[in-house]
């Protein structure tokens, strides 16, 4: 089976191989910044009806605004607003419900009456937080935050919080599976900048690196509002379509709106795009395996810099030696590799080849112990360099000759429309 991110979002399947989820919005909170997305506790149960209708997956109900200057709200106002809601919802429809809190108090009562997730957008703020949904094997969205929900501006903060994040979840008995990653877009403090946000967006294939599927909470925020000189978030339907869709073609999969119908081609059209993640395996080629397998070997591009052809035209324009142009587009293209399922002896062999053309990879501590269990390594370098090891592994004994193929394929799977249904 092909190990890609996927996981759980109550009994929704997330992930790369899944198709985009959609979460619809319902704010039980008069405060919220977009008004069309309020509703009473009488009338959640309606809106639930018609998101799921229009096509939701999943609903989000929350009964606390956190937009800048909202009140506080006490414990018991946000149990008085949710708890009648979801139980409408819960008994009466067959949808995901997740529930939008900050209070592990909260969360415990609302997995008790039927939510199967909870949208923490403080980061597990509150310290039984995650060992309340792991009691209920419940599914979590971690928000990243630090002193304050939203605080982060940069994902070179971003990306290491929320990896923490994930892992003291799973130390207080989350499912790994089941835990899905949000990067926090939005003004949710005073200072926050809509320049921010963009940078966020504009990297957003980075949370990649966290290896957990990926929310996107964009519909109708401040930035938008700024960047289209837009001040209500009424009329800020077209920004939100357009930043969407960067976000689901940069690797979003779920969609957290407010405009479920208005969504769904443009999420449809930005994942097909996109294309299937570049993944190769034992599974995709006809060749017998080696008595010395370990694990079902893979490999994934986890990322490229660089195509040759197009650097040969550069190089072409500015006159390069026609001898030397090939070469050079070749030293100039970067890719990382994921080789997943080998033996320790087949990690450290990698590991030499890689450093004497220059390159490196990295293998995990226990490869330099003879484990026994299978490993993942990270392949580093140029084309010219990963060419040179597939040219090599081709000759070498256990199952690298085989290791070779799979490479080959994953790197010419780069350019290949296969990858596009």
């Amino acid at each position: 089976m092909l190990k890609v991110i996927e996981g759980l979002l109550g009994w929704v399947k997330v992930g790369d191989i899944q198709p985009v989820r959609l979460m619809g919005v319902i704010n039980l909170s008069r405060e919220s910044f977009y008004k069309g997305s309020v509703a009473s506790s009488n009338e959640a149960l309606a809106t639930a009806r018609r998101l799921q209708d229009e096509g939701a997956d999943i609903i989000d109900l929350g009964a606390v605004s956190t937009a800048p200057g909202s009140p506080p709200i006490s414990e018991e106002v946000e149990k008085d607003r949710l708890f009648a809601a979801l139980k409408e919802i819960t008994d009466n429809l067959d949808i995901v419900v997740s529930v939008d809190t900050q209070r592990a108090k909260i969360a415990e009562k609302a997995l008790s009456c039927g939510a199967t997730c909870i949208n923490d957008v403080s980061g597990l703020h509150d310290p039984d937080m995650a060992s309340k949904v792991a009691e209920y094997d419940g599914s979590l969205i971690i928000m990243a935050s630090d002193q304050r929900p939203g605080d982060l501006p940069l994902l070179n903060q971003i990306i290491p919080l929320l990896g923490d994040k994930v892992r003291q979840a799973v130390r207080a008995g989350v499912a790994l599976n089941k835990i899905s990653i949000d990067p926090g877009i939005g003004k949710w403090i005073p200072v926050r900048t809509a320049a921010q946000d963009l940078a966020i967006l504009d990297g957003f294939d980075r949370l990649r690196a966290i290896g957990r599927p990926v929310v996107a909470a964009l519909s109708r925020k401040t930035f938008i509002g700024e960047s289209l000189n837009i001040p209500d978030p009424g009329g800020r339907l077209a920004g939100s379509l357009a930043a969407t869709t960067v976000a689901v073609y940069l690797g979003a999969h779920i969609v957290r709106t407010h405009d479920i119908s208005a969504s769904l081609d443009a999420i449809a059209m930005a994942g097909a795009i996109r294309g299937r993640p570049i993944v190769t395996s034992d599974c995709s080629m006809d060749c017998d395996v080696d008595e010395h397998a370990v694990g079902d070997m893979q490999v994934e591009v986890l990322g490229y810099l660089g195509q040759g052809m197009d650097l040969a035209e550069h190089l072409k324009r500015i006159q390069v030696d026609e001898g030397a142009y090939q070469l050079l587009s070749r030293k100039g293209s970067f890719r990382i590799l994921a080789v997943r399922g080998l033996s320790s002896m087949e990690a450290l062999i990698i590991k030499q080849e890689m450093l004497a053309r220059g390159g490196d990879a990295a293998i995990p501590k226990m490869a330099l112990r003879c484990d026994k269990r299978p490993q993942e390594i990270l392949i580093l370098g140029t084309h010219a360099q990963i060419s040179s090891l597939v040219r090599n592994l081709k000759g070498q004994p256990f199952r690298l000759g085989h290791l070779a193929a799979i490479i080959e394929e994953a790197l010419e799977l780069i350019d290949r429309p296969e990858r596009y249904r």
